[in-house]
């Protein structure tokens, strides 16, 4: 299987968002959410790594919970946003620059490893969970957050996210990178249980809310027509989401993949 464009990757997750995608109240919320449904929090005192930290958003929030977190991002310029954030913040949060599939971290380092919409960045997945099961302390957690392939809803908003011209839209505005592959929940708990984890669970949900569309594209080139479209068609993807949520059973319901699972002692 062909391995991840990390050059792309970096390029991509360079172009840092702007503080109303890390800071609005809804997507507070929503990123809260998912790290209490994780049981992440309240959970203190402990060594975290937040792994695919990007700017820092998840890791700040765990260190203002009482946990010292360590981030690791691919991209250098998210690494550089997410210590600015953390030291306004006064946060308890290092990131380092470090590529999944190899941590710059020795063995048996920490007590829980947070890794939030990364994982599907990888066409396998199985190099990165095997570095989280070697720097995970035995007993020690891992907890995944992913867009929830396995939901029909997420599927279908896939299918119309991946017409030409809205795709160019989503990649013009910094939305979303060119390395994307299909997991479902099944993909993650197989490669979990090749590397020993135990006690997995899989959950789903969608905390609601609608991302805020930025003032302009990182590129400059979304037009207020575009932006018009793509609000139009958020508002329809939330419809989507929340009836899928009433209407089937997990975890093909909601557009957010959860998982935990306990590295063997």
């Amino acid at each position: 299987m062909k391995g991840q464009d990390k050059a792309t990757e970096i390029r991509v997750s360079s172009t840092v968002p702007g503080d109303e995608w890390l800071d609005n109240p809804r997507g507070y919320h929503a990123r809260r959410a998912h790290l209490e449904l994780l049981q992440l929090i309240p959970s203190p005192g402990q060594l975290v790594l937040d792994a695919g930290c990007g700017p820092g958003t998840y890791g700040i929030i765990l260190a203002e919970e009482g946990n010292e977190v360590i981030g690791v991002d691919i991209s250098a310029d998210s690494v550089r946003v997410a210590k600015g954030r953390a030291s306004n913040k006064g946060a308890r949060f290092f990131p380092v620059v470090g590529d999944l599939e190899k941590l710059p971290f020795k063995d048996n380092s920490f007590d829980v490893c947070f890794c939030g919409w990364s994982l599907h960045h990888f066409p396998d997945i199985n190099t990165a969970v095997a570095e989280f099961a070697r720097v995970i302390k035995p007993g020690g957690r891992l907890a995944l957050a992913e867009p929830n392939e396995s939901a029909l809803s997420v599927r279908f908003s896939r299918f119309v996210e991946n017409m030409p011209l809205l795709r160019r839209w989503v990649l013009n505005a910094g939305w979303d990178s060119p390395n994307r592959t299909t997991h479902i929940h099944s993909d993650y708990t197989e490669a979990l249980e090749r590397q020993g984890f135990t006690d997995i669970k899989v959950s789903s949900c969608f905390p609601g809310g609608l991302p805020p569309l930025p003032a302009r594209s990182q590129k400059g080139r979304l037009s207020s027509v575009s932006r018009l479209l793509i609000n139009i068609l958020f508002r329809l993807r939330h419809l989507l989401f929340t009836g899928a949520v009433k209407a089937l059973p997990g975890p093909l319901n909601g557009a957010d993949l959860l998982i935990t699972a306990t590295k063997r002692g």
